[in-house]
């Protein structure tokens, strides 16, 4: 009768320990994919990426990327909301994060890439691929020297 008691309080104590190990939650990563141009609906997509993440509590945010660029004034209000972003935004470069995509990866936590993966080529361009006026260059260096020094810029990152 003494074995069953001992048997049962062992029992009794690894499930309790199981039931512990299994109850103790890992953080959530949200992740985004932005696989496509940047514009207007990227945009709102990645806004709506960030209300989810932060009503189921996420730890962080992962934007999976691979993009050549897009729109400009989509580019700088992802890059104001990750820089605002009151959970940590991390960005993996899947293949490509050029121009539009390299502002925004820039403003994140961290930045990860694929081996061979490329970053960079920022040049504002019209709807036909001509560079734009100095005025928009001189605009996205000033962005980007901002992400280096937030104090310029306001930001927290």
């Amino acid at each position: 009768m003494k074995r069953f008691y001992i048997l049962c309080l062992i029992l009794a104590c690894s499930s309790i320990l199981t039931y512990k190990a299994w109850s103790e939650e890992k953080p959530l990563i949200y992740q985004v994919e932005i696989k496509k141009e940047i514009s207007s609906t990227t945009w709102i997509y990645l806004k709506n990426g960030f209300q989810e993440a932060n009503k189921l509590k996420a730890a962080a945010l992962l934007i999976d990327m691979n993009t050549y660029g897009g729109l400009l004034e989509a580019a700088d209000s992802m890059r104001t909301a990750i820089l605002y972003s009151p959970i940590p935004v991390y960005v993996f470069i899947n293949n490509n994060a050029a121009s539009a995509g390299a502002l925004i990866s820039i403003a994140c936590d961290g930045i990860y890439m694929r081996e061979g993966a490329s970053i960079g080529a920022a040049t504002v361009v019209n709807q036909t691929g001509e560079a734009m006026p100095d005025k928009y260059q001189s605009y996205l260096r000033d962005g980007l020297d901002a992400l280096h020094d937030p104090g310029d810029s306001g930001g927290t990152r």
